[in-house]
């Protein structure tokens, strides 16, 4: 049992890195940060050495020397991924679960924002989307436009109103201006909200 234990470790970081497909420099790097360590004998259990490497590397990253070997049993294939367009509102970021991967449930939300960053970047390349504060300043110059438009009405108007009606021009411009300008005024409180 003890010669059992003694064959499995390896001498020299070298060839740990060789059995493992990594780089000698990879290996190095993974000793320095504390990811890995010698065995108290002052060799390297290749298995530890394998087990720790995979538990903490970046998941995209991992060389199939890495992954723990896995049993002759072929695996089903996996479902057919339907093909359907992206969602129009981005979906929720996964929060990290007790028991599964933080760093792999980082690495899932970085990639959805990216991916919602370009959709967006596209969209607005293609006029889809319109900045917020131009949208408003549009909206207000369209409102001041219409609004101005609906006060002059009484001045081009009211002649024409009053023959027709056989009253004074000047009094009926002045109360259509004056009761115009009323209800402007009860309409002032509406705001544009944009979300």
């Amino acid at each position: 049992m003890i010669a059992a234990a003694s064959d499995a470790l390896v001498p020299s970081q070298r060839e740990v890195a060789r059995r493992l497909g990594i780089s000698h420099t990879a290996l190095q790097k993974a000793a320095q940060s504390g990811r890995i360590a010698q065995e108290p004998g002052g060799g390297w259990d290749v298995e530890k050495v394998r087990t720790r490497l995979a538990a903490s590397s970046d998941p995209a990253r991992k060389t199939a020397a890495m992954v723990a070997p896995v049993s002759a049993q072929p695996s089903p294939p996996p479902p057919p991924r339907p093909a359907v367009a992206a969602p129009p509102m981005p979906e929720p970021l996964p929060t990290p679960s007790a028991g599964g991967s933080s760093f792999h449930n980082a690495r899932t939300a970085n990639e959805m924002l990216k991916a919602q960053e370009r959709k967006l970047r596209l969209d607005e390349r293609r006029g889809q989307l319109v900045e917020k504060a131009r949208a408003l300043m549009l909206v207000h110059r369209l409102a001041k436009e219409e609004r101005d438009a609906i006060l002059a009405w009484p001045a081009r108007i009211a002649a024409e109103l009053a023959a027709e009606l056989g009253v004074d021009a000047h009094r009926l411009q002045t109360l259509m201006d004056t009761r115009l300008r009323q209800h402007l005024a009860e309409r002032n409180d509406v705001r544009v909200a944009v979300a």
